[in-house]
């Protein structure tokens, strides 16, 4: 048998080229599809390969060189971009199990861009999940309704970068097997909430980064990870989600106002706050900023900006309207270190059952001295973990003020972190 086999290799037989076709295209699928398409020219066996891999997986950045400056060069690469994403579509046989993904980011200063016509014929081929990312000059980008009418669909993240928003050409949505939906640079008001909710009844992750929100309300009974990210938030939002449970929001713009209500099912939440943002919200929406995060076991916290002043008082003034953190295992912080001492003290007050403190040492903090604050109570405190890139004054200081501040403090472990 093992003769048989080198005799075979030593004629140069193809025992890769043997293997079913399904087999071959599995294997391509781990190639993007300029390289699937290389490979498949290499042997008359696999001609036609590339048209059955599982996935269609195209990046700018491999078909164009990396020292391509001029405007007629750049202009080439482009269409020719677009002549093989076209063809690549027209000889496809099969349908899309693994999806289809587009990255096609480049200097938008030049007046031609990405081209998305090719998006009907793509959805014909039934794709389980769609990645679009690109940026263009246009001041707008509508994009057609029947990317947003697919009974196979179970993964959307549209990421496309205009001046002034991508806008659905869509007045219904109808993905009932979508299960996640990531969208950057969207205009987002309560009509296209509502729909989105509604025409994705299996919705379990929900990602929105750098849009443009314009409702009140997000409630959902399906949702079980949502992330908000530098978002520009024109009203007031209240999230009621009692099926959540993973939560991460950063907002860093001043209209930004969050609130947070029947969040029961909660684990584990992100919670980034600016202070320039955070005093603008009413004092209806600070007394609810809290209420829905009282179930979770992981908290981490991240305080950002130079009012921190008004930033204590807003989250002091939401605490006292909060019920205690039962659940509440694990707690990080990060931030200047003075306010973090505060947030400290009036926190544990409300975290009978916390085992883990970790302190992410912010480098720009004040140099003024710590407050003094009545010390609290901590018996279930066992470990605090500060964490810094360099040592200086501050990191002995808040030390001391731990020590000060929290009653029956456990051990307190030191590490430096590599930049």
């Amino acid at each position: 048998m093992r003769t048989r086999k080198k005799r075979a290799v030593k004629r140069g037989n193809d025992l890769i080229g043997q293997l079913p076709d399904s087999i071959l295209a599995r294997i391509l699928s781990f190639l993007s599809t300029k390289e699937a398409v290389r490979t498949c020219l290499l042997s008359k066996r696999w001609t036609t390969l590339w048209t059955h891999v599982p996935s269609i997986d195209f990046n700018f950045a491999d078909f164009i060189p990396a020292n391509a400056s001029d405007y007629k060069e750049v202009y080439y690469y482009f269409h020719k971009f677009k002549r093989i994403i076209q063809s690549v579509i027209d000889h496809r046989q099969d349908s899309l199990p693994g999806g289809f993904r587009l990255v096609w980011l480049y200097d938008t200063s030049y007046d031609f861009g990405p081209s998305f016509g090719w998006i009907p014929q793509v959805m014909n081929l039934k794709p389980l999940s769609l990645c679009l990312t690109a940026k263009t000059r246009r001041a707008s980008l509508v994009l057609p309704s029947c990317l947003f009418d697919s009974p196979f669909l179970e993964k959307l993240v549209l990421k496309i970068e205009t001046k002034h928003g991508v806008l659905f050409d869509s007045l219904s949505i109808n993905l009932p097997r979508l299960n996640s939906l990531d969208l950057s640079f969207v205009n987002i008001d309560s009509h296209l909430m509502k729909n989105l909710l509604s025409g994705c009844v299996m919705l379990e992750e929900l990602k929105l980064e750098c849009c443009e929100l314009v409702f009140s309300n997000l409630i959902s009974g399906t949702l079980k990870s949502l992330v908000l990210c530098d978002c520009v938030i024109e009203e007031e939002i209240c999230f009621s989600i009692p099926s959540l449970l993973d939560l991460r929001v950063s907002v860093n713009y001043q209209k930004s106002r969050v609130s947070f209500k029947d969040m029961s099912s909660l684990v584990k939440a992100c919670v980034c706050f600016d202070s320039v943002n955070v005093a603008v919200s009413s004092e209806e929406t600070r007394n609810k900023l809290f209420s829905g995060l009282s179930n979770v076991a992981i908290l981490d916290f991240e305080l950002r900006g130079s009012n921190n002043k008004d930033m204590m008082v807003m989250l002091q003034d939401a605490l006292l309207q909060c019920p205690t953190f039962n659940n509440m295992k694990s707690f990080t912080v990060t931030g200047p270190l003075i306010p973090t001492v505060h947030l400290i003290t009036h926190f544990v007050k409300r975290m009978p059952n916390l085992d883990n403190l970790i302190i992410n040492h912010d480098e720009n903090s004040s140099s003024q001295e710590f407050c003094r604050y009545d010390p609290v109570e901590c018996e279930h405190l066992p470990l605090v973990e500060i964490k810094y890139k360099r040592q200086h004054n501050h990191v002995s200081k808040l030390v001391e003020a731990l020590r000060a501040h929290l009653k029956s403090i456990g051990e307190i472990r030191m590490e430096v972190l590599k930049d």
